[in-house]
């Protein structure tokens, strides 16, 4: 859709002028006001797209929100320029989640419009440089101005990027621009594009002259004498086409050309002599491999049914249900007979699930028992399939995308009839959006979708959050246990390899303990397979001078650099910037320079050294920036073409492989000390998880956990060698209460940036003083954070905590009100202030 908009509108006031709420994806607060012509007041819905003109010349596309009569009374509304759809996109049970996320985390709805809408949906709005019709050229042009308006003569318009490709150069560009507008020889418009194209195939159809046998028969007659070439062509046209049944159906022209191993100038000629026609057809960009498996059965073991049974008595009293379920006990069978019931009484299902990549495993199982009714929305398709699946699913009918399994944006969907949601591994962190704004928790917005919908909700997990758990101790929710593996599989045995002592003895081989060298090489003789975890990547995450300890540190952040071997430069994982590894240090000039510690390019590359004949990859941000890496590299270890796979926290998600029966930690004590009241929690699931991973053949055979570290006899690994996530909690829950930190208050974190530090330093202090007139001892700060500086930004924290009983809507106008007042001050207007509610 292209639209050129020049026309000016009448502002004629009429008492019976229709208004409507227009919100903007931008970050400003509200929705404004604007005018609808008389001819377009039929075609006004809420959920609707208008075409508007913001601020000065900007063209930009808005929702409408609202419709009324109400003139503003600050200003004079302009009139819309256009209504682009015919059809609501939004619902109102969308904008309801909207409004509720807006105000819960203290962002604005244009904001909250911007994370939820596909981008394919986004118009962009582009100055387009044309001549004025009745207007001849100025013989004093210059010569780069006679050249500009010989390219407008050809092609009669340019964009601002192509007229500075012909200039040479920005700034001269637009001072051109300025110039020949001034002597009125140019003019400018604003050219809106949607991002969203439908996705077009060429079908190929036979000729109706040609239908009949008779036909037929003189058609290949005469083809025969002068093209071989075609009648190959036209006869796997027709095996294609009508598949032994007489009547023919159009053939999609690459698989024709594929099949009948042909050229496209062969085809050519029978579509010139019109004995093929060919016709372009939409299709859908979202290809869904559920076609390649059939329907299965599902029966459920004793616990597995008892589990089932008390979630759907929990359902029917409409309470929410946390599954606590076991790694390896069979929670997503549990949620299969769920679905099952939910669409049989037409319902739709949303399975809610941390990151998608790495849940192909999930989804094939869905997609064994529900066929084409899965749909999958994530962040790896592209905006075009994004928008496509929107599409099918806000007009019902045109698809039957019954089950949507998706990362935490998928909460955004029009769902019409929405049954239940599953939020799977809901502890995650990864349900937690940070950057930017809204920054909401999917699992957190799950219950006001559920409750939008009057639809049903579990959460499941083998080590639920803090918050979770809470929340069914106060009967909020209803807590099912499935403390069994499914089948005979058993919980894995844990083993501590203490480092002190293997140091001590001088039995590490490079960065393995005797104790998982041993049982690598057993695994390995077994033909087993083998899972390594680090939660570090690169090869080692610092360098230091021997003579005066200088350390490599980014120049933009206050991060030492890692170095990857496979690149040989020191990066930064936080702003991405790469530098020369030094030869020497640059404070003392010595060249003795260490590496320290380890990632998992070394854990990789060490591999090679002591088991040679191992095949070894590895899974981390580095090795999977692609679209299908995830995939490809996970259908590699399930083939086997893979004995040892070796990563990051990604190894801990979704991995379902009977082959594996050796899981090592190899840096225990990295995953636990980190100064964040949730430290030990997360070291917990973190360890849990991936352990998890070993001994899930069903055959009875107990897999193994190797567990490094400097503290065996730690409290945290204590519990994770017991499997006692009850009593680790039950000790967490105390603390959190006696020191007042989540799930027993709410936290609320303000951030401030800056270049500048002295500027930082006196805007925090400003701010928490006056943050603290009305919070007193809830505030907690101002201070640096533990990285202070990204990007040549400076960081400053404020912390408050709300009491659980205190009204946090009420707490959070005051704190809006004083930010308001704050960033409109001269003084502070330059600083960055950013909100998080409910940190992780």
């Amino acid at each position: 859709m292209s639209n050129i908009i020049s026309a000016k509108k009448d502002f004629t006031d009429h008492d019976t002028t229709l208004f409507i709420e227009v919100l903007i994806p931008l970050y400003v607060p509200g929705t404004y006001t604007y005018r609808v012509p008389r001819e377009m007041e039929a075609h006004v819905e809420v959920g609707r797209r208008v075409l508007i003109q913001f601020g000065s010349r900007k063209v930009q596309a808005g929702l409408i929100h609202g419709i009324h009569h109400q003139a503003p009374k600050l200003y004079q509304a302009k009139y819309i320029l256009d209504v682009i759809d015919d059809h609501p996109l939004v619902l109102g049970s969308q904008f309801e989640l909207w409004d509720w996320i807006s105000e819960y985390y203290m962002c604005y709805a244009g904001e909250v419009m911007s994370a939820a809408m596909p981008g394919g949906f986004r118009l962009n709005s582009e100055t387009i440089i044309t001549r004025y019709d009745d207007t001849s050229e100025d013989p004093e042009m210059s010569t780069e101005e006679h050249i500009v308006m010989a390219h407008l003569r050809e092609r009669e318009r340019l964009n601002l990027a192509e007229l500075q490709a012909i200039v040479g150069s920005e700034k001269a560009s637009y001072r051109m621009v300025k110039s020949l507008m001034a002597r009125r020889i140019i003019t400018l418009q604003e050219e809106v594009k949607s991002k969203y194209k439908p996705l077009y195939e060429t079908y190929i159809e036979l000729n109706p002259e040609h239908d009949s046998e008779d036909s037929l028969n003189e058609l290949f007659k005469e083809l025969e004498k002068r093209s071989p070439k075609r009648v190959n062509v036209l006869l796997k046209y027709l095996e294609m086409s009508r598949h032994g049944s007489g009547n023919e159906n159009p053939v999609l022209k690459k698989e024709l050309l594929e099949r009948s191993d042909s050229s496209s100038s062969v085809l050519k000629g029978l579509l010139d002599t019109s004995i093929l026609i060919a016709s372009e057809h939409e299709v859908g960009r979202v290809k869904n491999a559920a076609k390649e498996f059939a329907k299965g059965s599902l029966s459920l073991s004793p616990a597995q049914e008892v589990a089932f049974q008390e979630t759907r008595s929990a359902w029917h009293k409409n309470t929410p249900v946390l599954l606590h379920g076991v790694t390896s006990s069979g929670k997503t069978e549990v949620y299969v007979r769920l679905i099952h019931e939910q669409l049989e009484q037409g319902k739709q299902v949303l399975y809610l699930v941390p990151e998608i990549a790495l849940t192909t495993q999930l989804i094939q199982r869905l997609q064994k028992h529900f066929g084409e009714e899965v749909v999958v929305y994530h962040s790896q398709h592209s905006q075009s399939e994004r928008a496509e699946i929107w599409e099918n699913l806000v007009q019902p009918g045109i698809h039957d995308h019954r089950i949507i399994v998706g990362a935490r944006s998928a909460l955004f969907l029009p769902f019409r009839n929405l049954g239940a949601i599953i939020v799977d591994e809901e502890h995650d962190s990864s349900f937690k959006q940070y950057d930017p704004a809204p920054r909401y928790h999917a699992r957190d917005a799950s219950f006001i979708l559920a409750r939008i919908h009057a639809a049903q909700l579990i959460l499941g997990s083998a080590t639920p959050c803090a918050e979770s758990l809470q929340a069914s101790k106060e009967g909020r929710m209803v807590k099912v246990d499935l403390k069994e593996r499914y089948g005979d599989a058993v919980m894995p045995e844990i083993l501590i390899a203490d480092l002190k002592k293997e140091y001590k003895r001088k039995t590490m081989n490079s960065i393995f303990s005797s104790v998982l060298l041993e049982q690598m090489q057993k695994s390995l003789d077994e033909r087993k397979q083998i899972i390594l975890f680090q939660n570090r990547r690169g090869y080692n995450p610092l360098w230091q001078c021997l003579q005066c300890a200088w350390k490599p540190e980014c120049h933009r952040c206050d991060v030492k650099l890692t170095y990857h071997r496979a690149i040989h430069k020191l990066k930064c994982h936080y702003c991405g910037a790469v530098h020369n590894p030094p030869v020497h240090c640059p404070s003392c000039g010595s060249k003795e320079l260490k590496m320290l510690g380890f990632g998992t390019e070394k854990i990789e590359d060490e591999l090679g050294e002591v088991l040679p004949k191992a095949r070894v990859s590895r899974m981390d941000l580095d090795t999977t920036r692609g679209k299908y890496a995830h995939a490809k590299l996970l259908q590699e270890f399930e083939l086997h073409k893979v004995d040892i796979l070796v990563g990051t926290q990604m190894v801990t998600k979704g991995l379902d492989f009977a082959n594996v029966d050796l899981v090592g930690i190899l840096n225990a004590d990295q995953i636990m000390n980190h100064s964040d009241f949730r430290a030990y929690e997360r070291a917990y699931q973190m360890m849990t998880q991936v352990s998890g991973r070993a001994g899930r053949d069903g055959k009875g055979k107990q897999g193994k956990v190797v567990i490094q570290t400097m503290e065996p006899d730690h409290w945290v690994i204590q519990n994770v060698i017991a499997h006692s996530y009850d009593r680790l909690m039950s000790r967490e829950l105390e603390e959190r209460k006696e020191f007042q930190y989540p799930p027993f208050v709410r936290l609320l974190r303000i951030t401030l940036r800056h270049k500048k530090q002295e500027l930082i330093d006196h805007a925090a202090d400003t701010l928490a003083e006056r943050l603290r007139a009305f919070l007193g001892s809830r505030l907690l700060g101002p201070q640096y954070p533990y990285i202070a500086r990204v990007k040549d930004q400076y960081r400053k924290e404020i912390l408050i905590k709300i009491e659980k009983e205190a009204s946090a809507t009420k707490v959070k106008y005051r704190i809006q009100d004083t930010l308001d007042t704050f960033s409109s001050e001269k003084s502070f207007k330059s600083i960055r202030t950013i909100i998080d509610v409910d940190p992780l």
